[in-house]
């Protein structure tokens, strides 16, 4: 054999591995998984190298699959790292840089659309309502459960509504049997290790020293069922399944009790697995060089043997070729940001770029760090390394003027090529203050040294998420001693007047907060309600439509409008409420809302089907119950009505209206006798109260 020939078969061989047989070649395309535990740290997971904490689940994956060592997230925050998963691009280029912008732009397209284009049933179920469907990654999927017990929106803040990874894993199984003959694309998003704590048992018990630890036991013992279901059906082998997550969290580390305010590897280092399909000539290994997570869609895509029009979207590489010789240059980086010190605080912005070995963070005091020989980041190298600083310096330039966020790419005539050239220099159109216009990163305050101010707001937080008010106010009012910038003091002030149910202070507070961040929706929708119960219906609504002029998917300004409406025009509420239910069709609240308003203007049906939904979805308290048994009643539905008073009086036995609606019921039905039994306990309220909808 010639050495030509030689080497010809070796360069088809390589080829070969750096790209998997296609679709028509394969005969079927692969089922594709993809699995985000949210709050993961890699060196949480047995196949990282903890013996502390038992995850067969991940494990397993680990041994069938390729696992990437030092995969970064490009952002520490649960939303904006699934919108740049998700369409393969960078946070400062889609715009979806933290939590308080606008929904991801239908401009971007997604994996879901790019799967289902191309032939495949497309399902997800995510675990927490800061990945409703109202921002922006719904699109693309034929199934996107993002419902949650509607009780949980009356006792929690709104973004901390979760479901736990069993109710998931269910919910994931009933939509696989359905599209078992495949292909499908599944997305399973699972919230446990997030913050707070609270694994169940046997895991809280095991695990009682380190409740972290426990939830992602728990988070694995659950996916143990998802995968134990793939092989039941024989889908496991044809089945290309990526697990990694959003973020990591830091535990304490540089000060940082959680995530989202800094970018050290305890946030952004995340666990990468990906399990190919067994047709695939790609074998288990482990992958050193760094990997960005935006890498994740073009991998899949390659992987599936997809051409689709997203992959002109993508700013980074298919891992492919990685996965099959597991090298790459010394230089390979990966990038990550956070934006959260700055849209909420006023603070300095943070950037990083991570080689191999070294970790460049810019800041106001900027830092480098040598990952092989600190793995923890305590040393701050830069003064020492100042060549190597400057080197990844100008790399994370290049990188960000290569890929500028479109209205900035776009920019045309409005904006001078100097005006252009000095935004491209900070990386981002979005070094905007929070009290509007463009601001000098070099005047900002550094986040190193606003740790204390930031974990003393976190802190006020709590107290007020548990009820204890001095305390958060205390808290606050220091805060603002020292601090008297922050428009997130004067804003949670505001919220603990309204849960004390001082309106006049909670719209002053609120009125000072907007007059430090004019654009903060969430301080609009808490004035306009403090406003409403000070009798100042119009200024409360037009707050509500300011909100929405800033967010048209903002369902809880909505929310918020109809609310107000509901006091002078139930027309005109059940109008917001459906079209807060055309954006976000399993929001609980919204459809028992849009009932009781029903129930007021007679539409005893159309209130009946509402109420059962809402209840479907879990909001099945008293006041629901008792609602649905006034529109069954005047329905004729008699049983019905008394079944559900039944169930209000079994939670509450002194609920007065439930009483009375009861007897009146069964009198209606003729059943005098069993009316007169009911005793009607009357806490002074009139018996016409009963025909009025109660906020």
């Amino acid at each position: 054999m010639t050495r030509r020939w030689t080497a010809l078969l070796l360069l088809c061989a390589i080829v070969c591995l750096a790209w998997p047989l296609s679709a028509q070649e394969q005969g079927r395309r692969p089922n594709v998984v993809l699995i985000t535990v949210d709050t993961l740290r890699a060196d949480r997971l047995g196949c990282y190298g903890n013996n502390e904490i038992e995850t067969p689940a991940v494990d397993s994956l680990a041994f069938d699959g390729i696992l990437f060592q030092r995969a970064i997230a490009q952002v520490p925050l649960t939303w904006p790292s699934h919108a740049a998963i998700f369409t393969g691009t960078y946070p400062f280029h889609n715009g979806v840089q933290d939590f308080t912008g606008q929904p991801l732009s239908e401009a971007f397209r997604t994996l879901a659309q790019s799967f289902k284009a191309n032939g495949y049933a497309t399902g997800a179920v995510v675990s927490s309502f800061v990945l409703d469907r109202s921002w922006g990654l719904g699109r693309g999927f034929d199934f996107y459960q993002d419902a949650f017990a509607g009780l949980a929106f009356a006792e929690k803040d709104i973004a901390l509504v979760d479901r736990r990874a069993g109710e998931s894993v269910d919910e994931t199984l009933k939509w696989l049997e359905g599209v078992r003959s495949g292909p499908f694309f599944l997305w399973l998003h699972l919230f446990d290790p997030h913050s707070a704590y609270d694994p169940p048992e046997p895991f809280r018990s095991r695990y009682r020293q380190n409740l972290y630890d426990g939830e992602i036991a728990y988070t694995d013992s659950q996916l143990m069922r998802l995968l134990a279901w793939l092989k039941e059906e024989k889908l496991y082998d044809e089945t290309l399944i990526v697990f990694t997550s959003d973020h990591g969290e830091s535990l304490g580390e540089h000060g940082e009790d959680e995530h989202g305010f800094f970018v050290y590897n305890s946030t952004v280092h995340v666990p990468l697995i990906i399990k190919p399909q067994r047709s695939s000539p790609l074998k288990p290994r482990r992958v050193d060089p760094p990997v960005e997570t935006i890498s994740i869609g073009p991998t899949l895509l390659q992987m599936a043997g997809i051409q689709d029009a997203i992959q002109s979207q993508f700013q980074a590489d298919s891992l492919v070729a990685l996965m099959s010789h597991g090298k790459a240059p010394e230089d390979r980086a990966a990038y990550a940001e956070t934006f959260y010190p700055f849209s909420s605080f006023g603070w300095s912005p943070l950037r990083s770029l991570q080689t191999a070995r070294h970790q460049y963070i810019e800041a106001p005091e900027p830092e480098l760090y040598d990952l092989e020989a600190d793995p923890k980041e305590s040393k701050n190298l830069f003064t020492v390394q100042a060549g190597r600083a400057e080197m990844l310096r100008t790399k994370l330039d290049e990188l960000t003027q290569r890929h500028p966020p479109p209205d900035l790419a776009d920019a045309g005539p409005a904006r001078s090529a100097e005006e252009i050239e000095k935004l491209r220099s900070l990386g981002y159109i979005a070094y905007r203050s929070p009290t509007g216009g463009e601001v000098d990163p070099a005047t900002l305050a550094d986040p190193k040294e606003k740790i204390g101010v930031f974990n003393n707001v976190l802190q006020a937080g709590d107290s007020l998420r548990t009820g204890r008010y001095s305390h958060a106010r205390s808290l606050l009012k220091q805060i603002e001693r020292t601090d008297p910038g922050l428009y997130l003091v004067p804003f949670m002030l505001g919220q603990v007047a309204t849960r004390q149910r001082e309106w006049g202070m909670a719209a002053a507070e609120f009125e000072r907060s907007l007059e430090l961040n004019p654009t903060f929706d969430q301080a609009m929708m808490g004035l306009g309600r403090a406003l409403s119960f000070l009798s100042q219906n119009d200024r409360a609504k037009s707050l509500s439509r300011r909100a929405l002029a800033l967010n048209s998917r903002n369902i809880s300004a909505y929310y918020e409008l109809a609310r107000v409406q509901a006091k002078e025009d139930l027309t005109a509420s059940i109008r917001t409420l459906t079209q807060l239910l055309s954006i976000q069709p399993q929001f609980a609240p919204a459809l028992r809302e849009r009932g009781m308003m029903r129930i007021g203007l007679k539409q005893y049906s159309a209130a009946s089907q509402d109420l059962e939904a809402a209840m479907e979805l879990g909001l099945t308290n008293p006041p629901t119950y008792n609602f649905l048994g006034i529109a069954y009643s005047n329905s004729g539905r008699f049983d019905e009505a008394i079944a559900s008073y039944e169930s209000a009086l079994a939670e509450q036995p002194d609920y007065a209206e439930a009483h009375l609606n009861l007897a009146l019921a069964y009198q209606r039905k003729g059943e005098m006798e069993k009316a007169r039994q009911i005793a009607v306990p009357r806490a002074g309220r009139s018996t016409r109260r009963r025909w009025r909808i109660r906020r």
